[in-house]
């Protein structure tokens, strides 16, 4: 792999190959230079609290009129590549997931964002909301316990890769400091609802399958994670409300419906 290489791109930057056996995700030139500080701050901190699962952070370096960060390069393909080649070891890929998720947990984190603080600016940020609903759910995170663990905000599969039989957590730029059970209930969320793209483009027996498929897998890692750790189901389920709140700011039109019926459900359980 030559200098420069992309290796991907998504909604906020580039990621190049570079020297050094490192990785540039480079931003685009439109992209807010506070947020990318910020980004360089929290990736800094959680590696150094957490290093064994965490690609090292270097330095910010401007390229070509852009602002990117270096980064570790894991060799490797994601949790999510490896389940589609082997449907054999899905359990243990979600059971292993759980785990990693268990000992991250076990962290605290300071000087990154609230988990209050980040859930009302995602709450308030959708417009698929009125006001009177967003400031009701947001009364109610308010009342559920904070915590300072470290929470990843986005931990799934395919944020997460399988190097000499390590794993590595990529994409924290939706990390904050908080309740881990949040964070557990984002994760089931994801696992057991999330969509992509593609899945308008099945038919209704194929989408109803795989809706199956993934409650299973959802069950896989949260049951794991539950035997592992000292919280319960009852106590991940109270942060729903919030986790679906938070979901309709992402662009999942997909979802949409489905997570203001079940909003609409739990505020009305609430009153």
């Amino acid at each position: 792999m030559e200098k420069g290489d992309l290796i991907g791109k998504g909604r906020a930057a580039e990621v190049l190959y570079w020297d050094n056996n490192r990785v540039l995700k480079l931003f685009y030139k439109d992209f807010p230079g506070h947020i990318i500080d910020y980004q360089f701050k929290v990736d800094t901190l959680i590696g150094n609290v957490f290093p064994n699962h965490c690609p090292k952070t270097y330095e910010k370096i401007e390229e070509n009129g852009r602002i990117g960060i270096l980064y570790e390069y894991i060799e490797g393909v994601t949790l999510m590549e490896l389940m589609r080649k082997n449907k054999k070891i899905i359990g243990n890929v979600l059971r292993k997931l759980a785990e990693v998720h268990v000992e991250m947990h076990k962290h605290e984190i300071h000087d990154i964002n609230t988990l209050v603080d980040f859930f009302k600016l995602m709450i308030r940020q959708t417009n698929l909301l009125d006001d009177d609903q967003k400031q009701e759910i947001i009364n109610y995170v308010e009342k559920l316990p904070e915590g300072k663990k470290i929470c990843h905000g986005d931990y799934h599969p395919d944020n997460i890769i399988i190097s000499k039989n390590n794993l590595y957590i990529l994409d924290w730029s939706n990390a904050y400091s908080g309740n881990p059970n949040s964070d557990v209930a984002r994760t089931y969320y994801v696992l057991k609802y999330g969509t992509s793209p593609y899945d308008k483009k099945k038919n209704f027996i194929t989408r109803f399958f795989l809706n199956a498929i993934r409650s299973r897998f959802a069950n896989i890692y949260l049951k794991h994670y539950l035997e592992l750790s000292d919280t319960s189901m009852e106590e991940i389920k109270k942060w729903d409300l919030a986790i679906f709140a938070t979901r309709l700011r992402e662009p999942i039109p997909l979802e949409y419906d489905k997570l203001l019926k079940m909003i609409k459900n739990l505020l009305k359980g609430h009153k």
